[in-house]
């Protein structure tokens, strides 16, 4: 599978490249969304979940679902060209807010030393049964000169 970019042009000339194909990651085309849409020098991270590339859950366990949601991040980013060193915002909606506290030790661990700014949100549910975690990231884009 390639990464498959749609480019198109914004109404001030700025290019929007959607990035479609991630390796690893499901074909988002099914549901009518990208996984992620660069525009104006940031990366916009679609909603990344514990699922498989066939969006189907790894698990019914929380950590296995985090470990698998923010490895999709990852892929995400690769596949724009860039690493956990470019993201800038977290937002992790969770089914059950007692799982923060283990969702940031997961988060840095991966993440190590790279701070983002970060919001936790209680949600009912999410898109499957049986998921518990679902992160989405804003990120500078990595051909941006700033990166």
């Amino acid at each position: 599978m390639t990464n498959d970019r749609q480019e198109t042009k914004a109404p001030a000339d700025e290019a929007i490249v959607r990035h479609v194909d991630v390796p690893g990651v499901g074909d988002p085309r099914r549901f009518g969304y990208a996984q992620a849409v660069t525009a104006r020098g940031l990366l916009y991270i679609s909603g990344q979940l514990g699922i498989d590339e066939d969006y189907q859950p790894v698990s019914d366990s929380f950590d296995e679902q985090a470990y698998r949601a923010l490895e999709n991040v990852r892929r995400v980013l690769s596949a724009a060209g860039g690493g956990f060193e470019h993201l800038v915002s977290m937002t992790i909606y969770l089914t059950d807010m007692r799982t923060a506290p283990r969702f940031f030790e997961i988060r840095r661990e991966i993440l190590g030393d790279t701070l983002v700014s970060s919001t936790a949100v209680a949600v009912s549910g999410l898109p499957l049964p049986n998921l518990q975690v679902e992160v989405q990231c804003v990120a500078l884009a990595p051909s941006h000169p700033a990166a």
